[in-house]
């Protein structure tokens, strides 16, 4: 884990004291363009440094008792040439200026280690965010391992990885296509679970309103562990091999293995949907998933009925035509919104 460093504390107490060039400056400004938490921790120095401002204009530092000091430790003939108040104003000046870069110091430190720790990233990173109904299908991260994120889904990832691990974070849906580095696990944090490998391809589904995440393995190994919320540590742990799923249940801490049933589970990337005497329903709602449209049934009893299909690439209103056809139903709608309903009269 790597938090803020200490030439970054100096960085911005310069930046906050005026004192940056235009390169800092420019250094500064991606820095807080990087995330809301580096925002916040800016603001928080800000304050601080406004504080320590407020406490010289107060006249709490006794300048006068620190002028005595400092003459009678000087030359009294050299002390001549420079005129008293400047000399008075300069040394409380100095003062309050490396008072507060300490105190800014001090508090990036701990806001740093806050946020590295919870986040698990660098405090310079890069954020990758899928839309509401947008899919991102490829995205190379810096070790050449290449991410597919689902809706509404944000990476988190820093712009070098450590020499130890490659970190990441995932919020929502993601497929992973690791690079292998036996000497560098890939280690991807998902709410309360963690995920470790080495190079291999696997889909983890972490999307903050569910009860659960999900990893569920298409090549290679991967070790799926359950963290404590409160201390960050390692509780449980499964191994998962192709065909495998994980499943962290979030209010339990129940961490299980099984089998994956589900041949659909990246129809959202692939398109690719495959239904084997499934109930309408359960087809309905992959349809909606894949394709981020909404479907109803008019009946309830719909649902019951059994479909058996194949559609690789398929436009969504040609699925569903396909369905239309085979229960002899009415299709209703376009774009996002459909309605299927048993034909009047039986027409």
């Amino acid at each position: 884990m790597e938090n803020i460093e200490n030439s970054n504390f100096e960085l911005l107490a310069k930046y906050l004291a005026g004192e940056t060039n235009d390169l800092e400056d420019s250094k500064i400004e991606t820095w807080l363009e990087a995330s809301e938490d580096n925002r916040r921790a800016f603001e928080e120095s800000k304050n601080a440094f406004e504080k320590a401002g407020t406490y010289y204009r107060m006249k709490r530092f006794d300048a006068n008792s620190a002028w005595k000091n400092v003459q009678a430790q000087t030359d009294p003939s050299k002390s001549k040439s420079v005129p008293l108040r400047k000399f008075r104003e300069e040394v409380a000046t100095q003062f309050y200026k490396y008072a507060a870069v300490i105190l800014v110091a001090l508090l990036l430190g701990s806001v740093g280690y806050y946020i590295g720790f919870r986040n698990r990233v660098p405090a310079f990173y890069s954020e990758i965010i899928s839309a509401e109904k947008q899919v991102l299908q490829e995205y190379v991260l810096p070790d050449g391992s290449v991410v597919a994120l689902n809706s509404n889904s944000k990476l988190t990832f820093p712009g070098k990885f450590r020499d130890d691990v490659r970190e990441v974070s995932i919020v929502g849906e993601a497929f992973f296509d690791v690079k292998p580095n036996p000497e560098k696990p890939f280690v991807i944090n998902a709410g309360d679970a963690q995920v470790k490998v080495l190079g291999t391809s696997f889909s983890v589904s972490a999307y903050p309103e569910n009860e659960a995440v999900e990893v569920i393995v298409e090549t290679g190994k991967v070790q799926v562990i359950s963290k404590d919320p409160e201390k960050q540590e390692a509780i449980r742990e499964i191994f998962l091999t192709p065909g495998e799923k994980g499943t962290l249940i979030s209010k339990t801490r129940i961490l299980e293995k099984t089998l994956n049933t589900d041949p659909n589970f990246l129809s959202w990337k692939t398109h690719d949907l495959v239904f084997d005497k499934v109930p309408l329903g359960e087809v309905i709602g992959c349809l909606e998933k894949t394709y981020h449209i909404q479907i109803e049934l008019s009946e309830p009893e719909l649902g019951n009925l059994l479909y058996e299909g194949h559609f690789d690439q398929k436009p969504a209103d040609f699925v569903l035509d396909v369905i239309r056809l085979t229960f002899n139903l009415d299709l209703t709608g376009d774009n996002e919104h459909f309605t299927l309903a048993s034909r009047k009269n039986g027409q």
